[in-house]
């Protein structure tokens, strides 16, 4: 059972999203509750599930520091010589992850320093197209779902993880860990032989959402991961992303820079690409965007992945001269090398407003409200976050039952409002 927790980390996520879309539209239509209508008045006011929120938060990690105690009773040791750290995503999880990282290592300078990682199945990027060949990373172990899918390799696994004696494992946990797997991770942490471990910690309840995005204050992915290293003793210090960019991604860039006849002092990026289908603000109010800025002399440049090429081409053309298509031509690296000499990006919430934070580009974000505020915004008080309230604010869907129309309410002239007086940066 353990080992199959392990493997299919979102077991029967599928049902039961489709049990959450179906319970949450009978909610609406048999109290009268519409996007366009008014929510009837709760029994239980927000502030009073806000705060039952938050103590069933204080009881669960309470509970989860007294098991890491039973499993580690000793103090954290002095001298830590092999580190592991545990931190699983795609692009967007891991840049968030990087300042806390760096922490580690800028704590532990001598050490030597294995991140723990996969983005799920093979194909999806992840810490390996942003990590691999960081010099202050010793060691990047990658695994897939794919390679843990037996028993046979999931002994083989946990043979790898014991035969790195490691003194120390932190964890940085998903912001959607829940009490299983959090259970789970440790236990794993446990078996590969750690001498100390620490991280395990749930920031999400599944109910009372409206409650928590009305009441709650919720920090960026970046700032939360932070506090749970200063919570294992570890000093944060400035915050940074070590990206390991090279003399090779600028020539990259540049290159594709020349060929299009791209002048940087007036560039925009705009990346149209998410995930998630309810994150994708709509191609027609992106060109519209793009059509304001060429108009005032900019020129835009579409980025994103492969996937993003039909919706990036799109744009393009519907924008006209002075946008250029790069989508699909550049690596993440390479992506974040040409966020680097771009004025400004424009994007939905995804991985590669991380990215523009990264590189301390300014970053204009369309935010739908499926999730709590502030939760994903992009690192950075330069950024600005544009999100429109609706009733079923918090509703953490993966497909959304009213067309998207959170995300649609925000307008063209909204971010062009948002990008202030800049024209004047020319």
């Amino acid at each position: 059972m353990f080992w199959k927790l392990l493997l299919y980390q979102r077991s029967g996520a599928a049902i039961f999203h489709e049990f959450r879309v179906w319970w949450y539209d009978k909610r609406m239509e048999y109290s009268g509750d519409s996007p366009k209508g008014s929510f009837r008045i709760a029994k239980v006011s927000f502030t009073a599930q806000s705060v039952c929120v938050k103590i069933v938060l204080v009881i669960e990690n309470n509970f989860l520091e007294f098991l890491r105690r039973v499993f580690w009773p000793r103090q954290k040791p002095q001298q830590s010589h092999r580190i592991c750290i545990y931190r699983i995503g795609n692009l967007g999880d891991i840049l968030c992850a990087i300042p806390a990282m760096w922490a580690i290592r800028q704590a532990y300078p001598s050490a030597h320093l294995t991140l723990l990682t996969s983005p799920g199945t093979k194909g999806m990027p992840g810490a390996e197209q942003l990590l691999a060949g960081a010099g202050w990373l010793d060691n990047l172990f990658v695994y897939y779902a794919e390679e843990i899918n037996n028993f046979s390799k999931q002994r083989q696994f946990l043979d790898q993880l014991r035969s790195q004696k490691f003194d120390l494992w932190i964890e940085l946990p998903n912001d959607l860990s829940n009490m299983l797997i959090s259970i789970r991770n440790m236990v794993l942490a446990r078996l590969s032989g750690a001498c100390w471990g620490y991280g395990w910690r749930i920031n999400t309840v599944a109910f009372w959402r409206r409650a928590q995005f009305e009441k709650g204050a919720f920090p960026s992915e970046t700032e939360r991961l932070l506090k749970v290293v200063a919570q294992a003793g570890i000093e944060p210090g400035n915050v940074s992303f070590p990206l390991p960019l090279t003399e090779q991604h600028r020539q990259s860039v540049n290159g594709l820079l020349e060929k299009y006849g791209i002048d940087i002092k007036r560039l925009i990026a705009i990346a149209p690409g998410a995930k998630r289908a309810l994150n994708r603000w709509p191609a027609e109010q992106f060109a519209d965007v793009g059509r304001r800025f060429v108009q005032r002399g900019f020129q835009i440049a579409l980025i994103g992945g492969a996937q993003d090429q039909i919706i990036c081409r799109e744009i393009s053309e519907k924008i006209g001269s002075g946008s250029y298509d790069l989508s699909g031509k550049t690596t993440p690296l390479e992506s974040c090398e040409l966020l680097k000499r771009c004025r400004l990006l424009i994007a939905n919430d995804s991985g590669v407003q991380h990215m523009a934070a990264a590189v301390n580009t300014r970053c204009i974000s369309l935010f739908s409200c499926r999730d709590m505020p502030g939760k994903w915004h992009p690192y950075g008080s330069q950024n600005i976050v544009l999100r429109k309230w609706v009733q079923c604010c918090g509703c953490l869907l993966e497909t959304c039952p009213y067309d998207n129309q959170c995300i649609k309410l925000i307008q063209a002239s909204d971010v062009e409002e948002a990008a202030g007086g800049l024209t004047a940066w020319t």
